[in-house]
């Protein structure tokens, strides 16, 4: 038997010294913060979070504290040095960013795409759903109507990228419901600061129904040939939620998102989700903020909802992902994971893992690259890898994308400057 000092390792190769984490750099490009491991081997990681500089860059240097020096092809091992740290966003958003880029080192080290190191892939493509992703050519540039906006989803059904699936606003997350001159006029009791907060108590019988008319409205004009999804709040009462979900259920949606508890909530409320979802046969979706596999676990266990949503960004990385995708699919709950705001670094991520789950995969979120010119900073993206709702993984070692320095470069600000140097 080889013996092998401490930080060596045995590969086929041989011994070989152990790669280490030297630094963790973070720069503000266009709408994204963006993550960078650097390792005394060279190989880079790179990923992405939600874009709140004040609140995520500053708590860089705290987690980067824990795993500089470690190496970073042993994932497991550097975020058990960070997650007893974590919690919900955004201290959960960067040690998840963090895991991403930890595996996109680890791919490149070995030579492979990431899936092939969580288990391989089951399919070759990859469906999504349309959730904030905006086509220039869209025939409405600011839809007042719900026949508008399912023109607008009708658009992105018919351009080449080719959505199956939309999720758009209801309610508390489309704050025009809330304008005298909207096409629904005032409905609710004070409005709150916050139009994403419910101000309390029950709502009126005409909010109800204005919602469900919305819906009806929607799926008029959609008919079959996309399918609806709707984020409503979080904000209901379990009563409000039952009547909405039980309002729509004539039109066959994809999921009510988010009803009871969800944005900016760090709870879950299975028991009520559970009262809710065993009322309706309309589909119940939560969890995109909810940080590590062990707080899905009772909305999992109790069969709360029909769909959970994780965010690799918030919920701790790909893996963490994986595993709450395959608890789930024992408990005949299905999987449409969230990731509006991780990018084009986001979007590889999250192919490379929804190549790899089990049947209860429905569709994950597509992030895009916003300013478009993101496009123009990376490398590794095939020529049209989103067609007909679907992204064609990709076999590029890690995560798959990178980026190309000279021209990311000149987007990065002053005090980014050293983000590509060291």
């Amino acid at each position: 038997m080889l013996f092998c000092p401490p930080g060596w390792r045995n590969t086929e190769r041989g011994a070989k010294k152990a790669m280490k984490i030297t630094d963790v750099k973070s720069a503000t490009i266009g709408t994204n913060i963006c993550i960078r491991i650097v390792t005394d081997k060279g190989i880079d990681g790179f990923s992405q979070i939600e874009n709140n500089k004040d609140f995520v860059k500053p708590l860089i240097p705290y987690f980067k504290s824990m795993i500089v020096g470690a190496d970073p092809t042993n994932v497991e091992d550097c975020m058990r040095r960070m997650r007893r740290a974590g919690a919900f966003k955004p201290w959960g958003k960067v040690i998840s960013s963090i895991e991403m880029a930890l595996w996109d080192i680890a791919g490149k080290d070995a030579g492979v795409p990431v899936y092939k190191l969580l288990g391989g892939k089951v399919r070759d493509r990859v469906r999504v759903y349309q959730g904030s992703f905006v086509s220039e050519s869209r025939p409405h540039k600011d839809p007042k109507t719900p026949e508008e906006i399912a023109e607008n989803i009708l658009h992105l059904n018919e351009i080449p990228e080719g959505f199956t699936i939309a999720k758009t606003a209801l309610f508390w997350h489309r704050g025009g419901f809330y304008k005298e001159t909207d096409a629904y006029n005032t409905y609710y009791p004070p409005k709150s600061s916050n139009a994403r907060f419910n101000p309390g108590s029950l709502l009126t019988s005409e909010a109800i129904n204005m919602s469900i008319d919305f819906v009806a409205r929607m799926k008029k004009v959609v008919g079959d040939r996309v399918g609806l999804a709707f984020d409503s709040g979080p904000g209901f009462t379990p009563i409000d939620a039952l009547r909405l979900a039980r309002g729509v259920e004539p039109y066959n949606v994809m999921w009510l998102e988010d009803t009871i508890a969800g944005d900016y909530t760090p709870y879950t409320m299975a028991h009520a989700y559970r009262d809710l979802t065993m009322q309706t046969t309309t589909p119940i979706h939560t969890g995109e903020q909810i940080f590590l596999r062990q707080n899905f676990v009772e909305l999992i266990e109790k069969q709360a909802v029909n769909i959970v949503g994780p965010d690799p960004a918030d919920v701790g990385g790909i893996a963490e992902l994986k595993w709450i995708a395959e608890y789930a699919d024992l408990h005949g709950i299905m999987m449409a994971p969230h990731g509006t705001f991780d990018g084009v670094f986001g979007m590889a991520a999250l192919t490379q893992v929804g190549a790899t789950m089990p049947q209860n995969y429905i569709a994950y979120e597509y992030p895009f690259g916003n300013p478009s010119w993101w496009y123009d900073i990376v490398e590794g993206l095939p020529t049209n890898f989103l067609r007909d709702g679907h992204v064609t993984v990709w076999d590029a070692p890690g995560i798959g994308v990178t980026f190309n320095v000279n021209k990311a470069s000149k987007y990065l600000s002053e005090e980014d400057k050293d983000f590509f140097l060291g």
